[in-house]
């Protein structure tokens, strides 16, 4: 028992996807819509497509991460896409959106954690009050009860906590299946995983099973939301891995925008926008 926890915890670290994982695959899109295609606009597809010269400057490992990527890439065609691809077409939005929302309240303790690294007390405050509302009143998560009481999801996660600290990104970094981050994310994502109450349960007391289905859903949850713009971006990129690269880099730092940080989750009956 001694050795299972360290081994299990460094396998998570290669297994889809963790919290940050999922929230990177929305690139700058506020509605956070669990269960519903997301799109890319004229404008945001543009930036992608056209890197910033600056980027280059953040990627010195770009032959090694270029590999990785083309590792990944490969694992998508034959594998994940197909898997999403399927349970989006087979499975009714509207039991998309349910998984969304169990998974997103499943995280609210990694949020509290970052709202009480930041010092942002009163996010802490709404942060614990949705998890509680939504956990009993919303059933375990299945109805985002929260948003309705004007209690909206704020995303935090240690990456972003590290940012707010001060702490510079660092080289960009592709992470074998979990895909793009940088050096700060990458020590983020250790971070989320040891503020996760699920995972200590699910190890300490060997019902590995749990934590290793929820990083499954999340990861085909954020797959099947996002088809529609990882396809775009693989077909018409030129350079699918610099387009990539651009569509984390920009969400990430749109979210350490202190600006736009704070992004509402809406209702599942709300009407769909065009975005």
């Amino acid at each position: 028992m001694n050795l299972f926890f360290p081994l299990i915890f460094l396998l998570n670290l290669i297994i889809p996807s963790l919290h940050a994982q999922e929230d990177a695959w929305n690139y700058m899109n506020e509605d956070l819509h669990p269960g519903e295609t997301l799109h890319m606009n004229a404008q945001e597809l543009e930036q992608v497509l056209e890197p910033s010269p600056q980027i280059e400057d953040d990627d010195p490992w770009e032959p090694m991460n270029r590999g990785i990527f083309a590792f990944n890439d490969f694992l998508d065609e034959i594998f994940f896409d197909r898997i999403a691809a399927m349970y989006k077409g087979v499975v009714p939005e509207f039991f998309r959106e349910r998984v969304g929302y169990v998974l997103r309240n499943l995280s609210e303790p990694i949020v509290l954690a970052n709202n009480l690294l930041q010092g942002e007390m009163g996010d802490a405050e709404d942060t614990l009050r949705r998890f509680l509302i939504n956990s009993t009143v919303g059933i375990g998560g299945l109805f985002d009860i929260s948003t309705g009481l004007d209690i909206p999801y704020k995303k935090e996660d240690f990456g972003l906590t590290l940012a707010s600290w001060g702490i510079q990104p660092g080289p960009y970094l592709v992470l074998p299946i979990l895909g793009p981050s940088t050096l700060r994310d990458t020590v983020g994502r250790i971070g989320d995983y040891g503020f996760d109450p699920i995972n200590w349960w699910a190890y300490l007391d060997d019902r590995a099973v749990y934590s290793y289905t929820r990083s499954g859903m999340q990861l085909l949850d954020a797959k099947a939301d996002n088809i529609e713009i990882i396809k775009e971006l693989k077909t018409k990129a030129l350079d699918p891995y610099l387009a990539f690269r651009e569509w984390y880099l920009a969400r990430r730092e749109y979210l350490i925008s202190k600006e736009t940080q704070n992004l509402d989750t809406p209702r599942p009956d709300d009407e769909d926008e065009d975005l």
